[in-house]
């Protein structure tokens, strides 16, 4: 990987206090690493771990916050050294910046002004050392699942060839395998090129015997302990203070002392609970093959074969290696998404008696409000489930939409539902915080009140998403006693999980999926989305990005100057004539530009209906008439939105953002900044159309599904919406935090892909010149040409 030496760091009196919080994340930290040397820093929950790895990566930029002291690498403040370290956080989806995988590693190296001749070289590199490679360097990053994802973001920080490796829980979303890949590759950088490395992780088992030194924060203090790593294995002393932190010690179970309600008689030898779930050859998949007319509709299931029974009393954990299905079965076993094929059903255990037969067989078929009684779902962001403003609310809720099947009576009275949020008040040590947004929690306190709020409507199956993501020792033991008292009580519990802990603390029956692939692609129809560069292989997909955009502008720009059906017709006609060198099918166009056509008929209609009266008059409304000279103006104002919009989505659909933006950067020298910040922000949206439907799914898990009436329907979209707004400020700021820790801004850079004009972009000029000519041309010849300027 090439000599990079290790960075010293150097903490001096260095305190930060966040804009308003009432104490310090840390205060007067004196902290000396040497180059090269391997530190696992740990410490309890709010003990400032993550402030430290962002303030040494140059990254805490809070203008409100108290700071003292200073943060050094090789004596320069971190803030003036960007691109000596490489920053590695917890969520997946914030790391991921460019749509390609080859360009997203590459994007550090570039903002390091790392020679094009060099970077492909290290991409490659990096892929490989984290098991990467066979997926090639055109893979959409959005393709990946969380884990590869995770394992993309190392990637790039190792392209970077950092003198510093600050790595924030790293393997927190991985499964085992992909832990032990992504430590090894860490590791084998550090041996390689000399570089320092910082490691925050809760289980220290997994780092502690490949690490030098050991640093144990003290919470709003400095360090509180600092010695050899190896002593974790060795002193009784160091890991009674450990674990009283609530961090994963070696040897030590946090389990030890719970005493499990089912063992006390004997053990797990109870003949099997009635069947509840039934799944025979089942086929799972992000969308429904019923809905036809969707392009995503026709992608390939994600997960086939599946044979699975849930039965009561139960734990099952859905295990497997990542990218094989397990959350999208979860979904589809608790109702919210529709089977893609295969047989599955509810049985009469599940569905209830008497007025439980008017449920039917399939839970996706169920209302909201039948569900959030039977099914109760945890998905793996908590914050996703939050919809009221305080804990007592969303304790409630749940209880309040539950309803007797196929009625509006509620299953609880209102003296019931008070007593379940009380008691759950008490069991979850949310007492104090009762009246606290639930968005203002702990990682720990949010998970707990997720599972809360499920439990709340006494649903008899509990279906989990990696529900020990994030989790302390503490808090990890906490979710197992609830979950055992559930079980005990007679429910079941599904999850979806990679920690062998949780599966033993719930002597659960393991289903794993063997398939070790990435989810299969939706196959190429022509119908695409703008901005998508998923027909590539097109002659048109092929073209330069910038000779496209000029080839646009060279059509469009006769359409504005004139309002006639002539010019608009030549257009239209002249796109349609070149849909197959775009490799764009008819069914495929009319797709996209249905809207556009829609919009257009508006249009020309309002216009008929507002402009002057001239000539005959052919529709007398009363309020107002349609004219000859109205209806014609409207058409052709209709036809000239029409033309406009339709050669731009042809143009646009073939055209691969990254390639637009490296031709408006490099040929247009637009800046950089600029260019990748509204490339990261385009991505960005597409992320939020996805969170959009995940809140979507969370909310009908709740009972607040948009049913009802008009007003109900409205509120749950508000509800949703501000759901949504609330994620996309996280994911932002911690997008933001992720280029910006990777050299984005920080001078000069260089570019892996070029951009230029080749012999074969000269048709497509020529072709808008021609096309645009054409159009004046002809509306001149017919006489309908109408010179304006709008």
């Amino acid at each position: 990987m090439g000599e990079a030496p290790g960075v010293a760091v150097a903490a001096e009196g260095w305190s930060w206090q966040h804009a308003e919080r009432e104490t310090p994340a840390i205060a007067g930290l004196d902290l000396q690493i040497s180059a090269g040397e391997r530190v696992l820093l740990a410490g309890a929950s709010g003990a400032g771990k993550s402030t430290l790895l962002h303030g040494l990566a140059g990254v805490l930029h809070d203008e409100d916050a108290q700071a003292a002291g200073q943060l050094l690498l090789d004596g320069v403040p971190a803030e003036r050294a960007r691109g000596r370290a490489g920053l590695m956080q917890q969520d997946p989806e914030s790391q991921v910046v460019l749509s390609r995988i080859g360009d997203d590693v590459a994007f550090a190296a570039e903002n390091l002004a790392v020679p094009r001749a060099e970077i492909w070289d290290r991409v490659d590199s990096a892929l490989g050392a984290v098991g990467l490679s066979g997926f090639g360097l055109e893979h959409p990053s959005a393709k990946l699942s969380g884990g590869q994802k995770q394992r993309l973001a190392l990637a790039g920080i190792l392209a970077m060839r950092p003198g510093l490796l600050l790595l924030d829980e790293p393997t927190a979303n991985l499964d085992p395998a992909g832990v032990r890949q992504v430590r090894d590759a860490v590791l084998l950088a550090a041996e390689i090129t000399g570089a320092t490395v910082i490691v925050v992780e809760h289980r220290l088992e997994i780092w502690a015997e490949h690490m030098d030194t050991l640093v144990v924060l003290d919470a709003g203090a400095g360090v509180r302990r600092r010695g050899p790593a190896a002593q974790i294995f060795t002193d009784q002393t160091l890991g009674d203070e450990l674990s009283s932190m609530g961090l994963w010690v070696p040897g030590r179970d946090p389990l030890h002392g719970l005493t499990d309600p089912r063992s006390a008689g004997g053990g797990r030898d109870e003949p099997p609970g009635e069947l509840l779930l039934h799944a025979d050859d089942l086929a799972v998949g992000r969308h429904s093959p019923t809905t036809r007319w969707r392009r995503s509709a026709i992608a390939p299931p994600t997960l086939t074969g599946v044979e699975a029974q849930i039965r009561r009393g139960e734990t099952l954990g859905i295990t497997g290696a990542n990218g094989a299905g397990k959350s999208t079965l979860l979904l589809t076993l608790a109702g919210l998404l529709p089977a893609h094929g295969g047989t599955f059903t509810a049985t009469a255990g599940l569905k209830g008696d008497g007025p439980g037969e008017l449920l039917a067989a399939d839970p996706h078929d169920w209302r909201s409000a039948d569900l959030v009684a039977r099914i109760g779902m945890v998905f793996q962001e908590p914050e996703h489930q939050f919809v009221r403003g305080t804990v007592a609310e969303e304790l409630a809720l749940g209880a309040e939409q539950a309803k007797v099947p196929g009625t509006a009576e509620p299953l609880y009275t209102p003296a019931e539902i008070d007593a379940r949020v009380q008691r759950l008040l008490d069991r979850l040590g949310l007492r104090t915080l009762a009246q606290a947004n639930p968005f203002t929690l702990s990682g720990g306190e949010k998970r707990r009140l997720s599972v809360g709020t499920v439990l709340a409507a006494g649903p008899e199956l509990l279906m989990l998403d990696e529900p020990t993501f994030g989790q302390d020792a503490h808090t990890f033991r906490e979710l197992i006693s609830l979950l055992r008292e559930h079980v005990d009580a007679g429910g079941t519990v599904l999850a979806v999980t990679h920690d062998a802990a949780f599966l033993r603390g719930l002597q659960a029956r393991e289903l794993e999926l063997s398939r070790d692939a990435p989810p299969p692609e939706a196959p190429a129809t022509g119908a695409g989305e703008l901005f998508s560069g998923t027909r590539a292989d097109s002659w048109l997909g092929r073209r330069n990005a910038l000779a496209k955009l000029i080839a646009v502008f060279l059509i469009t720009a006769a359409l504005v100057v004139t309002i006639d059906v002539v010019s608009a017709g030549v257009v239209v006609l002249a796109s349609l004539a070149a849909l197959p060198l775009a490799g764009i099918r008819v069914t495929g166009l009319l797709r996209l530009m249905w809207p556009f056509a829609l919009g257009a008929v508006v249009a020309a209609w309002g216009t008929a209906l507002a402009a002057e009266e001239s000539g005959a008059v052919l529709v007398d409304l009363g309020f107002t008439t349609i004219s000859e000279g109205s209806l014609a103006l409207g058409l052709a104002l209709g036809a000239r939105a029409f033309a406009i919009v339709l050669p731009s989505v042809i143009i646009f659909s073939t055209t691969d953002p990254t390639d637009l933006a490296d031709s408006l950067a490099q040929q247009l020298r637009l800046p950089a900044r600029f260019v990748l910040g509204a490339l990261a922000a385009m991505r960005l949206l597409g992320l939020l159309a996805e969170h959009w439907t995940t809140l979507g799914h969370a909310r009908r898990a709740r009972g607040v599904g948009a049913h009802g009436g008009a007003r109900q329907r409205l509120r749950s979209t508000l509800s949703q919406a501000f759901g949504l707004l609330v994620q996309s400020i996280r994911m932002a700021t911690r997008l933001a935090v992720t280029m910006e820790s990777r050299g984005f801004g920080a001078g000069r850079r260089t570019w892996a892909r070029p951009a230029q004009f080749h012999a074969a972009d000269v048709p497509v000029i020529l072709g808008g010149a021609l096309i645009g000519a054409a159009a004046v041309c002809a509306a001149v010849a017919a006489g309908t040409w109408n010179f304006v300027w709008s």
